[in-house]
């Protein structure tokens, strides 16, 4: 009876052990707003274009999900927080063990030829279904 009880836990644990793992959906979410007062004339010449890249990383290969590049808007004409331009993407098929799903965006900034390139972003973490993001401008 002493081998049983062990033998039985084994056999049981065994199979979820080897088992495939489920491939997951994931839902990133971010909102792009302006965080300062841009109504002052020395902005008026100045605008601002967002590029946002979704990408997992499994065995050091990138392999990119989601691009896009939104409309170059004078900063002025970002909404404000309130009002903020939003958009859902949602990812599926994610291997949570196996891939990294990562979210980069990069702001160009240009006023008058001088251009100014800001890049931020973040991972998802495993286990982690819906992932929010706030884009500042």
């Amino acid at each position: 009876m002493g081998l049983l009880l062990p033998t039985a836990i084994f056999h049981t644990l065994l199979p979820n052990i080897f088992s495939a793992e489920k491939a997951v959906n994931k839902q990133i979410s971010f909102s792009i707003a302006r965080d300062n007062n841009y109504d002052a004339k020395v902005y008026d010449m100045a605008l601002a274009t967002v590029h946002v890249i979704i990408f997992k990383v499994k065995d050091k290969k990138q392999v990119i999900l989601w691009d896009k590049v939104f409309d170059t808007l004078q900063l002025k004409n970002y909404p404000t927080s309130a009002n903020a331009l939003c958009q859902t993407v949602n990812v599926k098929n994610i291997f949570d063990r196996k891939e990294k799903l990562f979210v980069t965006y990069i702001v160009t900034y240009n006023t008058k030829g001088s251009v100014m390139q800001l890049e931020n972003g973040t991972t998802v973490a495993q286990g982690v279904k819906r992932e929010k993001l706030t884009i500042n401008i």
